[in-house]
C-alpha cells in the first residue's frame, strides 16, 4: 500500500513550470565551464612561465658558480684533486648555462631541476630579447675562453695561460651577465604577473555573473519552493542538505539526538555498514570512541540546539574535531581510522515565519591518509632538520678538532658497549651500569659542547634523560637498557655519517693545506685556535650566552707541556666540566654583578703549569659568587639520604665533599648545562684514576678556585721507556 501511495502521489515534472530555472542553470553551467576552461588555459601558461622564471634564476646562479669555480681553479693549481673537482663543476655549469641561454633565445628542450627535461618557448617580450641578445654577445667570448682552457687541460697541454684568460673574462663579464640574467628574470616575472592579473579579472567577472544568476534564480522561484507539498518538504530538505557534498559522510540529528532517515552513501564507507536511520547519536559513538568522549559530544550537540548559545563561540569546543576510532570488521578485527566530525545548525521557519533550529547537520570526514601524511612529513622534516643541524655544526669546526672528536666519540661508544655487555649478577651492578654510562655520555656531551656541535650535544642530553630515569628506577633490570641501546645505535649511525661526510668534503683538504684562518683571540691568551685547546673559549661563550651571562676567558700554559694525546684528552674533559661549572654556578648574571659592584663581565682563568719534572698543576678560577654552602646543605636535606640533624652539624669542608658525589647538584632545574650531578663527579673520577689531588678554595661573593695536581705523562714517555 505504501508503494502504491508513493507512486500515486509522485510529482510530475512540468517543463513549462521549470523552464526559467532550467535556462538559468544552463547559463550558470555554461558560464562556469567557460571560466573553468579559461582558468586551465591561463594556469598552464603561468606554469610554463614559472618554469622560465626558475630557469632564469638558475642562469644567475650558474653565472656566479662559473666565476667562483674559475677562481677556485686559479687558486687550486697545486691541488690536483680539488682542481679536477672544480673543473668538472665548471664544465657542468658552462653546459647548463649555454643550453638554457639557447633555449631562451630560440626555444627548445633544456634540463630542469632534478635533471628532468622541460621545454622552453622563445622569449617574446622586447625587454627579454634585448637581455638575451646582450648576454649572448658577452657569453660568446666568455664561453670561448672557458672552452680553450678546457681543451688545453683535457689534452694535457699547458693550460696556465688559457686559465688566466678565462679568469680574466670572468672578472670582466660575470657581473654584466648576472645583471642581464636578473633583468631577464624580472621581465619573465612581469609577464607571469600580467597573466595572473588577467586571470583574476576573469574569475571576478565570472563569479559576479554567477552570483547575479543565482540571485535571479532564488528571487523568482523561492515562493514556489515554499508552497510545495508539506508532506515531502521534510524529506526534500534533508536530502538537499545531505547531498550538497557527496564525498563526505552526512546525516542529520534532531533535538532528541536521533539520526534522521537520510544519510550520504559515503557514511557507510566511513563508519562501516550498519543501520543509521532512527539510531541515537550516543549509540553510534559508543562502540568507536570512549564513553567519556561520547558523552561530551552529546553535551556539545545539546548546546547547538540552544538558540541562546552562539554557534561560532562554541565551535572550538568540538570534542570530535579529530578523533581516532576503531571500526569493527566482519572478520572480528578492528580497523583504526582518524575521523573529523563537524557540526552545523540547520534552520527552518515555523508557522509564524520565525527561524528555529530544526536539526544539526553532522559531517564526517575520513582523514586517516591525511594524518598519516602529516606524520610522515613531520618525521621527514625532523630528519631533514637533524641532518641540516648536523651539517651546519660542522661548518665552524676545525677539521683537526673534528677528527679528534670523532675518534674520541667512537672510543666512548666502545666503552659504553663494553659496559652494556658486562654481565650483572646483582641489582647494584645493574644500577652501576647507569652510573658508568652516565659519566661517559656526560664527558661526550661536554666535548661536543666545546666544539659547538649542537646536534651531538642535544642527542647526548636526551640519552642523559633516559639514564636519569634508569638511575631512579627501583626495580632496574637489564631489559630496561634496551631503549638506551637504540639511542646509542642512532648516535653511532649519525657519527658515522659525519665521518663519511668529512671524508667526502674536499674543502677539508683545502682548508688543511691552505693558509691559517683569521680568527679572533680576544678572550684567550697563550693558545692558538688550531692547537687543540682553542675550542674551550667557544664552550665558555656558548654556555654563557645560553645562561644570560657575560664572561671573559683567559687561558695560559695549555701548550707548554707536551702531553700524551690520550692523557691530554682526559685533561680536556676535566677542563670542560670545571669551566661549565664555573659559568653556570659561579659567574653571576650581569644585573647581579652590577648590584655587587663587580664588573659586568665575569672572568674565568684556566692555567696549566709544570711544578716539577713529574707533576703539573691545573687551576680553574672564577670571580663569581663562590660556593653557596647554605644551598648545598639545603639540597643535602632535600635528598633525604642523611638525617637533618646530622647535616646541620656538618662543617663546610664536609659539605664541600658533596659536590663531587654522583647525582648531587644545587641547580634548581635540569638544563642542557646543569642539574644532572655528573660533571663534578666525573672530574673526581678522572683525578682519582690518575692518582692526583684536588683542592677547592672559595670566598663568598668573590671567587672559587679548583687546583688539581696531576702526574705528567709526556708524549714520548713510551719511547723513553723503550730506550
Amino acid at each position: 500500500m505504501s508503494q502504491n501511495f508513493d507512486r500515486q502521489y509522485q510529482p510530475r515534472f512540468d517543463f513549462g513550470k521549470y523552464k526559467g530555472i532550467i535556462i538559468s542553470i544552463a547559463l550558470f553551467l555554461l558560464l562556469d565551464a567557460s571560466v573553468l576552461l579559461f582558468n586551465f588555459y591561463v594556469s598552464f601558461e603561468i606554469a610554463d612561465d614559472a618554469v622560465g622564471v626558475n630557469l632564469a634564476g638558475r642562469q644567475r646562479m650558474l653565472s656566479q658558480r662559473m666565476a667562483k669555480t674559475l677562481f677556485v681553479l686559479d687558486a687550486s693549481r697545486d691541488d690536483p684533486i680539488g682542481f679536477k673537482t672544480a673543473f668538472d663543476e665548471l664544465q657542468l655549469s658552462k653546459g647548463l648555462f649555454d643550453e638554457t641561454l639557447n633555449a631562451f633565445t630560440r626555444g627548445g628542450n633544456v634540463r630542469g631541476a632534478g635533471n628532468q627535461t622541460v621545454t622552453l618557448a622563445p622569449v617574446s617580450s622586447q625587454a627579454g630579447q634585448d637581455s638575451l641578445r646582450n648576454a649572448t654577445e658577452l657569453w660568446r667570448s666568455y664561453k670561448t675562453a672557458i672552452e680553450n682552457f678546457a681543451i688545453d687541460f683535457q689534452q694535457g697541454a699547458d693550460y696556465q695561460s688559457s686559465l688566466t684568460v678565462a679568469v680574466a673574462m670572468a672578472r670582466v663579464h660575470n657581473l654584466a651577465i648576472l645583471s642581464l640574467m636578473n633583468d631577464l628574470t624580472i621581465d619573465l616575472e612581469k609577464v607571469a604577473a600580467s597573466k595572473a592579473t588577467r586571470l583574476q579579472i576573469i574569475q571576478t567577472v565570472g563569479i559576479s555573473l554567477a552570483i547575479i544568476n543565482f540571485l535571479f534564480i532564488m528571487f523568482h522561484f523561492v515562493r514556489q519552493l515554499r508552497d510545495s507539498d508539506k508532506v515531502i518538504e521534510k524529506a526534500r530538505r534533508e536530502t538537499s542538505e545531505i547531498l550538497e557534498t557527496v564525498n563526505e559522510g552526512l546525516f542529520l540529528i534532531d533535538k532528541d539526538l536521533v539520526l534522521g532517515e537520510q544519510h550520504s552513501a559515503r557514511l557507510i564507507d566511513v563508519l562501516g555498514p550498519q543501520e543509521f536511520a532512527g539510531k541515537s547519536f550516543h549509540a553510534l559513538l559508543e562502540n568507536i570512541v570512549s564513553e567519556k568522549a561520547a558523552e561530551t559530544a552529546s553535551d556539545f550537540i545539546e548546546l547547538l540546539f540552544d538558540p541562546k548559545v552562539k554557534e561560532k563561540l562554541i565551535g572550538d569546543l568540538n570534542p570530535l574535531s579529530l578523533v581516532e576510532v576503531n571500526i569493527a570488521q566482519s572478520n572480528g578485527g578492528f580497523l583504526t581510522k582518524h575521523l573529523q566530525f563537524s557540526f552545523a545548525r540547520a534552520y527552518q521557519k515555523d508557522e509564524n515565519d520565525i527561524q528555529t533550529i530544526s536539526h544539526v547537520l553532522v559531517t564526517v570526514l575520513d582523514i586517516t591518509e591525511r594524518v598519516k601524511l602529516e606524520r610522515a612529513l613531520n618525521e621527514s622534516r625532523k630528519h631533514n632538520e637533524s641532518q641540516l643541524e648536523m651539517i651546519t655544526g660542522l661548518l665552524h669546526t676545525h677539521p683537526a678538532l673534528l677528527k679528534e672528536f670523532l675518534a674520541n666519540s667512537f672510543d666512548c661508544f666502545n666503552r659504553i658497549n663494553s659496559i652494556l655487555r658486562q654481565p650483572a649478577k646483582t641489582a647494584q651492578s645493574v644500577r652501576d651500569k647507569a652510573t658508568s654510562i652516565f659519566r661517559e655520555i656526560h664527558n661526550f656531551k661536554g666535548e661536543a659542547a666545546s666544539l659547538k656541535l649542537e646536534f651531538f650535544e642535544c642527542a647526548a642530553h636526551k640519552m642523559e634523560d633516559t639514564l636519569a630515569l634508569l638511575r631512579d628506577k627501583r626495580d632496574l633490570t637489564g631489559n630496561d637498557y634496551l631503549g638506551l641501546t637504540v639511542q646509542l645505535e642512532s648516535l653511532i649511525s649519525y657519527t658515522q655519517q659525519v665521518e663519511h661526510l668529512t671524508e667526502k668534503l674536499g674543502q677539508f683538504a683545502v682548508v688543511s693545506t691552505s693558509e691559517p684562518r683569521h680568527v679572533s683571540h680576544k678572550h684567550i691568551t697563550g693558545s692558538r685556535r688550531d692547537d687543540g685547546w682553542g675550542h674551550l673559549d667557544d664552550l665558555v661563550q656558548n654556555i654563557a650566552m645560553r645562561n644570560g651571562k657575560l664572561v671573559k676567558f683567559v687561558a695560559s700554559g695549555l701548550t707548554e707541556i707536551d702531553l700524551d694525546s690520550q692523557y691530554q684528552q682526559k685533561i680536556k674533559d676535566i677542563c670542560i666540566q670545571l669551566l661549565r661549572n664555573a659559568v653556570v654556578h659561579g659567574i653571576e648574571p650581569p644585573r647581579d654583578r652590577e648590584l655587587s659592584e663587580k664588573p659586568l663581565i665575569g672572568r674565568i682563568d684556566l692555567r696549566l703549569a709544570k711544578i716539577s719534572e713529574s707533576e703539573m698543576e691545573l687551576t680553574v678560577m672564577d670571580d663569581g659568587k663562590g660556593l653557596d654552602y647554605d644551598a648545598i646543605r639545603t639540597k643535602a636535606i632535600a635528598t633525604g639520604k642523611w638525617p637533618e640533624e646530622e647535616i646541620e652539624s656538618w662543617t663546610n669542608k664536609h659539605l664541600l665533599g658533596l659536590i663531587f658525589q654522583e647525582g648531587f647538584s644545587t641547580a634548581n632545574e635540569i638544563s642542557i648545562d646543569a642539574g644532572r650531578g655528573v660533571g663534578m663527579e666525573s672530574v673526581m673520577s678522572h683525578v682519582l684514576a690518575q692518582r692526583g689531588k684536588i683542592s677547592v678554595s672559595s670566598r663568598k661573593g668573590r671567587h672559587c678556585r679548583f687546583v688539581i695536581t696531576l702526574p705528567i705523562l709526556y708524549a714520548n714517555a713510551s719511547e723513553e721507556i723503550a730506550a
